[in-house]
C-alpha cells in the first residue's frame, strides 16, 4: 500500500516565521512550495513540511506523510477498511 511511495518529515512548530528563519537562514533549505500556511523543503531526496500548530511540540500533529499522488483515495479506501482512522488531509499537491 505504501511501501513503494515516497514519505517526509512534518513538523508542526509554534512560530512559522522563526522556523522559516532557521531552516533556511540556519540549515540552509530553499522552500519548494508555500500553500495553505505551510512551507515544503527538499533536503537532499527527503520532503520537509514545516506548518504552524497550537499542538507544537505536543506530539498531538502529523508526524509522517507520503507523497501518493493519484493514488489518495484508493489508499485511504484500503486504510479505512483495516480500522485506520483518517482524521484529516491537510494538503494535496497536484
Amino acid at each position: 500500500m505504501l511501501g513503494s511511495k515516497n514519505a517526509g518529515a512534518t513538523l508542526a512548530v509554534s512560530d512559522l516565521q522563526r522556523a522559516r528563519d532557521f531552516y533556511e537562514n540556519t540549515i540552509g533549505l530553499e522552500p519548494l512550495q508555500e500553500d495553505l500556511g505551510s512551507i515544503l523543503y527538499r533536503s537532499g531526496n527527503s520532503l520537509l513540511l514545516v506548518y504552524p500548530s497550537e499542538y507544537a511540540g505536543t506530539n498531538q500533529a502529523t508526524a509522517a506523510t507520503w507523497a501518493v499522488g493519484d493514488d489518495l483515495d484508493a489508499i485511504v479506501e484500503d486504510l479505512r477498511i483495516v480500522a485506520v482512522v483518517v482524521s484529516s488531509l491537510i494538503a494535496t499537491q497536484p
